[in-house]
């Protein structure tokens, strides 16, 4: 397997970057940064083709969605997860978080409940705190090898008020990987409360070796009438600054519905380079893709043995999908801002603190492990070389 594309270190500061730049400026150009949520790797070559075409061509004028965007689109689908869709059911929203806030804003209204999984991804919760609606936290549970979801905690919450549930698969910050009993389990709550289903899949491709994605688009046609997928490649071929994401929806009144809200919004037209890529996007980079999980379970199999030889105050709850680590550090007996402090000033590294995805998250870090090798293997060794000078005789 030809991965040689993930081993090149490319400087990514002076480019803008949130990831680097913006770091850099909060923390300074000496820490290395692992806490933003995209990857160090080249897009692969049938993207950037596609993007030098149109920066050649010289006219950046208002764009269209291609012609077969809604095709290619349900091919992946169909290829990848085993679900079929109808073109009619997908819609173009620049990012899976405006697809987010406008379905909270469609089907919902102020003052109503809405149930996230916890820890979460903020932009999940400012979907509906940020809207004047109200969140409802359900902590998700570690039994010692993996994460579940706990219905019955949740069952003592419910009332009229609470209308939609917005699940994240696969779960970022921890990777689990939902399985399709756990899914028809969220079926049969949601239809038990008449709730509205909004799924983001913006990770479905980046699954780890033994594991398989599961849609809830494979769920039953009475599901189907209350639900959204929010799916995308800009998290599968590192493209998250071309702007583009899909929600697929089965339901002809609630895709009207959506409609209306995109008209509303002004959400029409994709950007240029956006409308150039999705073709050879959905058809020509899956062996990219195949090559990228490899890599992604090489740099996740030495994250974990490191911490375990070397580390071993630090927990590393293995994800199912995902590139990013979930962190177990409550052994230690650090504060989160003494963990910080630890991270930036003695190990000279930046990750996302729990606290960023919530009180939930209070006793982890995240970190981002879609990064060259070497570049892995100086994260490692900056902070085992911190942690021996700081726990040495302590374990």
């Amino acid at each position: 397997m030809n991965t040689g594309c993930f081993d090149e270190v490319i400087s990514r500061r002076g480019t803008n970057c949130a990831k680097y730049d913006e770091m850099d400026e909060k923390y300074g150009k000496d820490i290395l940064h692992c806490g933003v949520a995209d990857m160090d790797f080249r897009a692969p070559e049938p993207i950037r083709e596609a993007c030098r075409k149109v920066t050649d061509h010289g006219i950046y004028g208002y764009t269209n969605l291609p012609s077969c965007y809604p095709v290619v689109v349900g091919e992946w689908i169909r290829r990848e997860y085993g679900c079929r869709v109808e073109d009619e059911w997908i819609l173009f929203s620049p990012r899976i978080n405006i697809g987010l806030n406008m379905a909270v804003e469609t089907f919902t209204k102020p003052g109503d409940r809405i149930i996230v999984h916890t820890p979460a991804y903020p932009a999940l919760t400012d979907a509906v705190n940020k809207h004047g609606r109200i969140m409802i936290g359900s902590p998700l549970e570690w039994d010692g090898t993996r994460w579940s979801m706990n219905f019955d905690a949740l069952e003592s919450k419910m009332d009229a008020s609470v209308k939609m549930m917005i699940l994240c698969n696969p779960h970022n910050p921890t990777g689990r990987v939902w399985e399709a009993e756990e899914l028809k389990a969220v079926e049969s709550f949601c239809l038990r409360h008449e709730l509205f289903l909004l799924s983001d899949e913006i990770h479905a491709d980046i699954i780890r070796e033994g594991r398989r994605f599961c849609s809830i688009l494979s769920l039953s046609e009475p599901m189907r009438k209350r639900m959204i997928v929010y799916q995308s490649v800009t998290k599968t071929f590192n493209i998250p600054g071309i702007m583009f994401s899909n929600m697929i929806i089965p339901d002809d009144s609630m895709r009207q519905a959506m409609k209306a809200t995109v008209d509303r919004e002004g959400f029409h037209n994709p950007n240029i380079f956006a409308a150039a890529v999705i073709k050879p996007a959905y058809q020509e980079c899956g062996t990219w893709k195949e090559e990228l999980n490899h890599c992604l379970d090489e740099n996740m199999s030495l994250l974990a043995g490191y911490l375990k030889e070397h580390m071993p105050l630090f927990e590393l709850r293995e994800p199912e999908g995902t590139f990013l680590a979930w962190i177990d550090y409550r052994k230690t007996g650090m504060t989160e801002a003494q963990i910080v402090k630890f991270f930036l000033e003695e190990a000279k590294v930046s990750v996302y603190e729990g606290s960023h995805f919530g009180e939930a998250g209070l006793g982890f870090i995240r970190l981002n492990a879609a990064v060259p090798k070497s570049v892995l293997e100086e994260i490692l060794d900056r902070t085992g070389n911190a942690y021996s000078l700081r726990f040495s005789g302590k374990e």
